[in-house]
């Protein structure tokens, strides 16, 4: 019997930090818009308003690259450009594709390759992407409600809490993120 609550007592002290991290399964770690101040595990940018991630999903790794910067001109520009193109899915497509691409390259095979298949990928969601976006400006002007998109490698979000857009495309285990700070 002392075995047994040995063991168990063993086994609960050793598992709580998969327990607290599956109680926060839905958290994104890999994050420009952090509301918490203490991040346990991921990368996080503190002062950005727009930026795009790479992130590797079996190695629990991301790359951030900003785009734009708390204050600075770039934000409202990639604002204005969302708005402008919301509605036309090729060419907001076109200048997403070329948003990510500006990216600094990774060197790394898997991404390499990646890369150059993410503006096929891209385009086969040229139609939702343009609703996603519409729904981020709905919301980020009138409030309007958005509950999100998922299908197949696409997805997109918009935070509860701090209105953000996350815009994913899966190639393969990369999973390349837009992630805009709403026009506030």
């Amino acid at each position: 019997m002392l075995r047994f609550v040995v063991a168990a007592a063993f086994a609960m002290v050793f598992s709580w930090p998969m327990l607290s991290f599956a109680a926060d399964a839905t958290r994104e770690k890999c994050t420009c818009d952090l509301k918490d101040p203490t991040l346990s595990n991921g990368a996080s940018v503190r002062n950005a308003t727009a930026c795009w991630s790479t992130e590797d999903v079996d190695r629990e790794w991301c790359d951030i690259s900003v785009q734009a910067i708390e204050g600075d001109d770039r934000h409202q520009s990639i604002i204005s450009q969302l708005v402008n193109l919301q509605r036309d899915p090729s060419e907001l497509t076109a200048y997403l594709q070329s948003q990510a691409l500006a990216t600094q390259e990774i060197a790394e095979p898997t991404f390499a390759e990646a890369r150059k298949l993410l503006p096929d990928v891209m385009s086969k969601f040229s139609d939702l992407t343009s609703k996603c976006i519409e729904g981020f400006i709905a919301r980020t002007k009138d409030d309007v409600p958005f509950e999100g998109i998922e299908e197949g490698a696409f997805r997109c979000r918009i935070g509860q809490t701090t209105g953000w857009l996350r815009v994913s495309f899966q190639v393969d285990d990369v999973r390349f993120v837009l992630m805009v700070a709403p026009d506030v």
